[in-house]
């Protein structure tokens, strides 16, 4: 069976559902993990704080975002249902979810595109794709949900040009090894027009030289990365930029156009 939106991450060309993964005309194939549907493209074998055993690594971020939630006085719902309301989802749409981590952003996206939506997650991390997994499978509102998951680098996504209907990422982009790369592949995949939403930890520039913004520094130096506007395409429409729990977290959007901008 033709499997229409991924593309070989080597030559590019179309792949075709085998027993066990996807193959290319060229001979390139891509595994299933285990008898999990898991696509394996690609994944970052060394070790960091999110490749850990899969026991512990869903404990570790829920712990992290517990602390910036209840640090920041902010809700969760309220938080994600914020940034998800910003790709303007309707009943149907198919999703791609970059980053996608233990998953906690998939069921309140689940919830805007429906059952006859299509939901792509995407992680470097294997550990954390297995453990979004076991909670998708786990959770009693996602049931026939269709939510499909592949390990693989965000800077070189295996889904064919103008694919989605949407794509979202919120944290981790800090970490990328070529952020410009990584926005530029969440828009190549996305349908014109479609919204781009991405986001991750940087102190807003006017509280930077603060104690505030000094204080949340010293604890992430994750928040002293500058807000990446320069790297969007040319071609970026309706840009909008805001920052979320209490500054803590920069959230960039925008609509895909592949045509220049219209200047006499």
């Amino acid at each position: 069976m033709s499997n229409s939106i991924y593309k070989c991450i080597e030559c590019n060309e179309g792949l075709i559902e085998q027993k066990n993964g996807l193959e290319c005309k060229n001979g390139h194939t891509y595994n299933f993990l285990k008898e999990k549907k898991i696509h394996i493209f690609d994944y970052d074998k060394s070790m960091n704080e999110y490749t850990l055993d899969i026991k512990e690594v869903g404990q570790r971020y829920d712990n992290s975002m517990k602390w910036v939630l209840e640090t920041f006085k902010t809700s969760e719902d309220e938080l994600r249902i914020s940034l998800i309301e910003r790709l303007n989802l309707k009943k149907g749409d198919t999703v791609l979810v970059t980053g996608a981590g233990v998953g906690d952003d998939l069921p309140y996206i689940a919830e805007k595109v429906g059952k006859e939506g299509t939901i792509y997650a995407q992680d470097f991390s294997r550990q954390m794709i297995e453990e979004a997994q076991k909670r998708v499978d786990s959770h009693k509102n996602l049931k026939d949900y269709e939510i499909l998951f592949s390990i693989s680098d965000a800077t070189n996504l295996p889904f064919k040009d103008s694919s989605f209907d949407a794509v979202y990422h919120f944290g981790g982009i800090n970490l990328f090894p070529d952020i410009k790369k990584g926005i530029y592949e969440m828009n190549r995949v996305a349908k014109e027009n479609a919204m781009v939403v991405f986001g991750d930890e940087t102190v807003a520039p006017w509280l930077k030289g603060t104690e505030h913004g000094k204080m949340i520094i010293v604890n992430n130096p994750l928040c002293d990365f500058n807000t990446p506007l320069e790297l969007l395409p040319a071609t970026a429409r309706d840009v909008v930029i805001s920052w979320e729990c209490s500054y803590y977290f920069y959230v960039v959007s925008f609509r895909k156009s592949d045509k220049e901008l219209d200047v006499n």
